[in-house]
């Protein structure tokens, strides 16, 4: 997912997805990449993050960052806090060290989550936060930008790549794809099949095949798997059924025997309330079985 992310354009991708409903404001010629540890010589960012950008459009000036997330965790909210916190920190400590008066630029945190459980952790701190009402109106929350697969909130993405990663993986968890829906994909980049893959761990996409093709057309790559599944499933479909068959013999078999019994008692002269107290049957039940 961070090789992914390395892609200046999939990268913004997401931020316009996000914050400007897939409108183009953010442009990934204006990226410069950071490393991982913020180290910047200009922002003097210092906190081990996923994937990290300086953006510079002579408008926009900020530190753009996608963390990664494939489990739920209650502590997001607050890890996120704190590395937004402390990029701002280090780039101020940097603008008293050189005694320059200036606004810092925005640090923008976007948590990718891409598990297949709902996110139900809390996205804002006065979520986790026992919030005394006396002391409300002076707490100062922090809310979590997040960008969530499970889920029905839809985002607007540019890059078919990007669009194919998520609304994938989407309908491999919420099982739409197996509903012939895997056509609107089309032709997908095996790259990007191999990140569904890692995420998701689908049989039918197969890594041998993704390492020798560029692309792989979806619904032609399900319906080889649904092929060898539905063979398995026949089996196992003749097998249960077997069993089922002899364990309703059997109960056939019991029922009849019921019904000879009770007959060969009616022959022998005895009457249908004698056979109900012996049998412990009904009256009524023994006269439908009698006469079925």
């Amino acid at each position: 997912m961070k090789e992914f992310l390395e892609n200046n354009a999939y990268f913004v991708d997401f931020f316009n997805a996000y914050f400007f409903n897939g409108e183009r404001v953010l442009k990934p010629e204006n990226c410069m990449e950071l490393d991982s540890e913020m180290n910047d010589s200009h922002m003097n960012l210092e906190k081990h993050v996923d994937v990290v950008r300086k953006y510079n459009d002579g408008n926009i000036y900020s530190a753009f960052i996608i963390e990664n997330q494939s489990r739920v965790d209650m502590s997001m909210v607050v890890r996120t806090a704190t590395y937004e916190f402390v990029a701002y920190d280090r780039m101020l400590k940097k603008l008293k060290k050189n005694k320059v008066e200036e606004k810092l630029p925005m640090v923008h945190i976007l948590v990718f989550y891409t598990g297949e459980r709902p996110w139900n952790a809390a996205n804002k701190l006065s979520q986790l936060v026992e919030v005394d009402e006396r002391f409300e109106s002076y707490f100062h929350d922090y809310k979590m930008n997040l960008i969530e697969i499970t889920g029905n909130t839809s985002y607007n993405f540019n890059e078919e790549d990007v669009y194919n990663l998520f609304y994938i993986c989407r309908s491999i968890y919420d099982q739409s794809i197996y509903e012939g829906k895997s056509n609107s994909f089309g032709l997908v980049k095996s790259s990007v099949l191999k990140v569904v893959k890692t995420l998701t761990d689908v049989e039918w996409l197969n890594l041998e095949e993704l390492e020798e093709k560029e692309e792989i057309e979806m619904c032609e790559a399900e319906k080889r798997w649904l092929e060898v599944k539905s063979k398995e499933w026949e089996a196992e479909g003749i097998r249960k059924g077997i069993e089922q068959g002899i364990e309703q013999g059997i109960e056939q078999g019991v029922e009849l025997g019921q019904v000879l019994l009770y007959k060969t008692m009616l022959k022998n002269g005895m009457s249908e309330n004698e056979i109900s107290k012996a049998c412990s049957i009904s009256v009524e039940n023994l006269k439908r079985v009698l006469t079925n």
